[in-house]
């Protein structure tokens, strides 16, 4: 996911534009099938052992891709926006607070 998100500036989150940024910030991770790990998160195994090398693998590739979409919303916002889910321990967990903290927050102001 790294090699799209280097070369394409991301859309930045304003306390405006929640619904504009979340459509785009979804077609990014999107495409490099990384959304999925946001939206229904992802959770790290207390033990790995009995895993097969097959499971450790796909372990790894969602853990990296996790940890991808993580950094790239850590990107996406300013630095009150960061503050907000600078403890994020996933990238559902911040996906889920920008949500709670933006969302309806445009149509607030629009009012």
């Amino acid at each position: 996911m790294e090699s799209v998100t280097s070369n394409v500036p991301l859309p930045r989150l304003t306390k405006v534009n929640y619904e504009n940024w979340s459509i785009q910030m979804k077609a990014l991770p999107g495409s490099q099938d990384g959304w999925e790990v946001v939206q229904e998160g992802f959770v790290e195994p207390t033990t790995t052992a009995g895993y097969t090398a097959a499971q450790n693998k796909a372990l790894k590739e969602m853990r990296s891709k996790d940890k991808a979409a993580l950094y790239m919303l850590f990107r996406a916002v300013d630095e009150s926006g960061f503050e907000k889910i600078a403890s994020a321990a996933t990238s559902k967990e911040a996906w889920d607070i920008l949500a709670k903290v933006y969302k309806g927050a445009g149509r607030v102001k629009q009012v």
